[in-house]
């Protein structure tokens, strides 16, 4: 018979709900949220002053482009280590220390300097953050399972997720003001953030040593915690970088044959460890596998979906960067409200359903979302109140799962532990973000290429000219303004442009059009889900009646 809170759990930290239940999650969940959403906020605030942080340190895009992705390599890299430590040492001490190092990077990237050393400078406090950000998940993650009664867990992770993940869409916003006085505000504007979730944390969050007790603790395992680093590293920076070097590269190919030798030799080495860095015999359970794919797959659509939308708005739509993050919002807003309904659904029928109704939402939300981005006025795309809809049903779709799928993940692993199973979920996020850019990207820079080629060639436009503009701007890299144009009189600057518009938003078509086969897969992966005896808990009369 199965749990309240999510099918097939079993208790591994009995021993601490009794205490834990005396505190009040709501204002456990303060600090916890505060902390994480700066890493989300930051997570799309540096990517859209990338401009703004080249010219203020005089550096190449070469440069700034590894100012931002070396965070999220730091972060990917580092996860492994950071959930077996968070087991070990403590949850609360591992979630100061991240709040601490997170804080520390985004004060140092502020005062970073205008001379030869400012990318090392930049790179090396950028990593700071990303280690920070890997303390952090974990942890955060084994508070809200540790002091969330069995029945409310569901909801707890919900809320922990819609808000921390709806803050991604402040970034953009706040990011186009603050730009405006100087690019090191967005590093700034962490601190106060830092100091009022280290201050809330250490005051809200119970003592480690309650948990001390119900912990296994173990020698690491470096060897693990080496080899997953480097795997991560040589898998995540091909696909970040392909993109722009180009797919064929003997660079690109080389760096992910390496990852997957190195990925099989992180598996054998783990299977054969008996304190691994992370249990990756979870995988045997088969309804673990299938949430953990369905997290994967979201994750696909989730990061990128900021980018495409972003782009769109600015390039297609010609709105400035503050009301283009607009679209985020929207998205962000049907993604929060779900992310509590589908709690509540997961928490009374388990997982199964959830993926059902997702898959619906979601290929309903992102096949209007591609219908709608082509609608034009005397061939110029515009912007309608249906794709504001469209936008908020994909968020749906991709919230109604994002936290049930994560708290069923953990759920299922009862052998390993909470810090070991949100980092194994947040490796594959990580993956599947930097995999959804790449493929995504890629099939926007050809459908893109096309449409280019084609309304331009009349003006001397080359194949190889619209595939250099096309890559440029589909890799985040390039200047969506029409500065470049200025030298040719004002009627054909305004046809070229109003020709790109409408080529990017044809582009942007297929690429949501793709994004809605995810829902599809959400559907087919509740299909493989086996059906279980599910018990609901009434909350009126604190009894659990099967189902």
């Amino acid at each position: 018979m199965t749990q309240p809170g999510g099918a097939g759990y079993t208790n591994r930290s009995e021993g601490v709900l009794v205490q834990g239940k005396k505190r009040n999650m709501t204002l456990i969940l303060l600090g916890l949220i505060v902390a994480v959403s700066m890493s989300s906020i930051d997570q799309t605030i540096v990517s859209l002053s990338y401009s703004a942080i080249q010219s203020g340190l005089g550096l190449d895009s070469a440069g700034v482009a590894w100012i931002v992705n070396s965070y999220l390599l730091a972060a990917a890299a580092f996860f492994p280590l950071a959930g077996r430590l968070s087991d070990i040492i403590g949850y609360k001490r591992m979630m100061l220390l991240g709040i601490v190092a997170f804080g520390a990077g985004s004060l140092l990237c502020g005062l970073g300097p205008q001379n030869s050393i400012a990318l090392t400078w930049m790179i090396a406090s950028r990593v700071i953050q990303g280690i920070g950000l890997a303390c952090m998940f974990p942890s955060a993650v084994g508070i809200i399972f540790t002091y969330s009664p069995v029945d409310k867990r569901a909801k707890s992770m919900a809320q922990f997720f819609a808000i921390t993940g709806a803050m991604t869409a402040v970034g953009p916003i706040a990011g186009s003001y603050l730009i405006a006085f100087s690019w090191r505000y967005v590093f700034f504007i962490n601190i106060p953030l830092a100091v009022a979730a280290l201050l809330l944390t250490a005051w809200l969050t119970p003592r480690d040593e309650v948990l001390v007790s119900s912990r296994t603790s173990g020698h690491l395992d470096w060897p693990g915690a080496v080899l997953a680093a480097l795997a991560m590293i040589a898998l995540i920076v091909p696909l970040q970088q392909g993109a722009s070097v180009g797919w064929t590269d003997l660079r690109i190919i080389g760096s992910l044959i390496i990852s997957v030798g190195l990925i099989i030799a992180f598996v054998a080495v783990e299977m054969q460890s008996t304190n691994p860095v992370m249990n990756v015999k979870v995988f045997r359970n088969f309804r673990f596998s299938l949430s953990a794919l369905a997290s994967l797959i979201a994750s696909v659509v989730f990061i990128p979906i900021m980018f495409f939308l972003s782009v769109y708005g600015q390039l297609s739509l010609n709105l400035s960067v503050g009301n283009a993050s607009l679209l985020i919002l929207y998205f962000f807003i049907g993604f929060m409200i779900a992310a509590q309904l589908g709690a509540k659904r997961f928490g009374r029928h388990g997982i199964r359903s959830v993926f059902i109704v997702s898959g619906i939402l979601t290929i309903i939300g992102f096949s209007g979302i591609a219908s709608a981005v082509t609608a034009t006025k005397s061939g110029v795309p515009v912007q309608t109140g249906n794709l504001n809809v469209m936008i908020g049903l994909a968020g749906a779709g991709v919230g109604y799962m994002f936290s049930p799928a994560a708290t069923d993940m953990v759920n299922r692993a009862i052998d390993a532990s909470y810090g070991e199973v949100t980092a194994l979920s947040q490796l594959l996020k990580n993956f599947g973000g930097a995999l959804g850019m790449a493929v995504l990207s890629a099939i926007s820079s050809s459908a893109f290429t096309d449409k280019l080629y084609s309304g331009l060639h009349t003006y001397g436009i080359s194949w190889n000219d619209a595939q250099n503009i096309a890559n440029s701007i589909g890799s985040g890299s390039g200047s969506h303004s029409s500065s470049q144009l200025s030298s040719l009189p004002e009627q054909i600057q305004t046809e070229i442009m109003n020709i790109v518009r409408a080529s990017y938003a044809s582009s942007a078509s297929r690429v949501f059009t793709v994004m809605a086969c995810a829902g599809v897969l959400f559907i087919i992966i509740a299909m493989l889900y086996p059906r279980e005896e599910i018990v609901v808990f009434d909350d009126t009369t604190n009894t659990a009646a099967s189902e």
